[in-house]
């Protein structure tokens, strides 16, 4: 069952980034054209676009959270010599990852909470805000939830349950420079 819904999360959030990537790059690609080409720029297609790449951002950032692969300049690699030290520093990296993300989850809740009662709407097409808004909390609890399993995961491999499984920067696949 857990293996389902964790196929199904990421099977929705790939359509998800899949479809409103096509539908940002359209909404840009038609107001480029119209705006300098035509020279008559059609109202509202920015506050579309923007509504949209809200999810975009959002679904973007829990997916990556999800792959475990958002930026970082990790440098501890380098530092720390064993892969058990590493999956230590790793776990209370992502301890702290996981506080935050609660944190986030609580903001983006009380924003919801806020824009349901003083609802906001785009200038010229009079959209809701909150379509673009409740992207901010969907991620949230993504975010909680695959940080979540990260840290169980690092949490086994110091217990000794599972293998560990974190690659040092010496092991990874070396890109030629050229």
């Amino acid at each position: 069952m857990a293996l389902f819904i964790w196929k199904f999360l990421e099977k929705a959030e790939q359509t998800i980034l899949v479809i409103v990537s096509i539908t940002v790059t359209v909404l840009v690609m038609i107001e480029v054209i119209l705006r300098y080409v035509f020279a008559h720029p059609l109202m509202g297609v920015e506050e579309l676009a923007t509504l949209v790449a809200c999810w975009l951002y959002f679904i973007g950032s829990a997916h990556a959270s999800r792959e475990r692969s958002h930026i970082m300049a990790d440098v501890l690699n380098t530092i720390v010599k064993t892969p058990r030290n590493f999956v230590k520093i790793k776990f209370f990296i992502t301890l702290f990852t996981f506080i935050m993300t609660i944190i986030f989850l609580e903001w983006s809740w009380g924003y919801i909470r806020w824009a349901l009662r003083f609802p906001e709407y785009t200038p010229s097409l009079r959209l809701p805000l909150l379509y673009a808004q409740i992207s901010m909390l969907i991620s949230a609890v993504l975010m909680v939830f695959y940080t979540f399993v990260e840290l169980v995961d690092y949490a086994l491999q110091l217990l000794g349950k599972r293998e560990i499984t974190v690659k040092r920067e010496e092991e990874l696949p070396q890109v030629e420079k050229g």
